[in-house]
């Protein structure tokens, strides 16, 4: 889940929560549960038993878990199976294993403006 070559400079574990914005060096892993949003990073990582209210932002994000808010990610996105994001994504590259859940639009640089996002809703079968 975290790829080669993934710097992770800080956890947060299952059964922490944390309340504010995050601004962290590197890589962050969240497996707990945050309210709030956070500044750029090198990536983002969402664990499986993960939960986010806020917005992410950063080169490389990665959800594994619950994300409520906007994921921005100027690099790369992806969803694994477990992911659910209800809120926009907007990356230049995105990667959605089957049975990830997104409700929102995906956007990306490259798209013209008139064709740029579109609304998704995926369900498991």
């Amino acid at each position: 889940m975290f790829g080669l070559g993934s710097r992770i400079d800080t956890v947060l574990g299952q059964g922490a929560e944390f309340r504010g914005n995050i601004s962290v060096e590197g890589g962050i892993v969240v497996d707990g549960k945050v309210e709030g949003t956070s500044a750029p990073t090198e990536r983002i990582t969402v664990g499986a038993h993960g939960s986010v209210k806020g917005n992410l932002h950063a080169p490389e994000i990665v959800v594994g878990g619950k994300v409520q808010g906007q994921v921005t990610a100027t690099s790369r996105a992806e969803m694994l199976a477990t992911a659910q994001v209800d809120g926009d994504v907007r990356t230049p590259r995105l990667v959605m294993t089957e049975g990830a859940l997104l409700s929102g639009k995906v956007g990306t640089e490259a798209a013209p403006a008139a064709a740029e996002a579109a609304d998704y809703k995926f369900a498991r079968k």
